[in-house]
């Protein structure tokens, strides 16, 4: 009697013994899929993965109510790195007959067009921006920018 017992233990401790291999297989396998799926949402987050314009150029809106148009050319978790950087500015046109009120015309300035000549990039703070858009090819923007270009 004895012996049937340890034949029939030993064949339990084997077939346990399989099924721990499989379930720690199935484990292991799990743990990768899991790791893969991580790996891949954190890259899409970290790069900025989005929806793609069909222009190089993008509008950048501050909380200061300020807006820069330009080439994003860099980007990080703190900084974005504006290249051919340009700004909407209100100029007042002279009047053409006396008594006629000035007229106001927006224009798109360079901002190596300011009196302290810096260079034509920008790294600005994301902590100071409301949002990003990318603009189409087509829109009066662009033409404008890509003609001064």
């Amino acid at each position: 009697m004895n012996e049937v017992k340890l034949k029939s233990s030993s064949s339990d401790s084997s077939f346990s013994s399989s099924q721990k291999k499989k379930k720690g297989f199935f484990a292991l396998v799990f743990s990768i899929l899991v790791l893969v799926i991580l790996v891949v949402i954190l890259t899409i987050f970290f790069l900025n993965v989005g929806p793609k314009t069909d222009s190089s150029w993008s509008a950048v809106f501050l909380t200061n109510g300020r807006t820069y148009f330009g080439q994003i050319k860099g980007e990080n978790s703190d900084f974005i790195t504006l290249n051919n950087v340009y700004y909407l500015q209100m100029q007042e046109v002279p009047a053409a007959a006396e008594g006629e009120q000035p007229q106001s015309q927006l224009s798109l300035m360079s901002i190596e067009d300011e009196m302290h000549s810096p260079e034509d990039y920008m790294k600005i703070n994301k902590e100071h921006v409301l949002f990003m858009q990318g603009l189409k090819s087509d829109s009066s923007i662009v033409t404008s920018l890509e003609g001064n270009n």
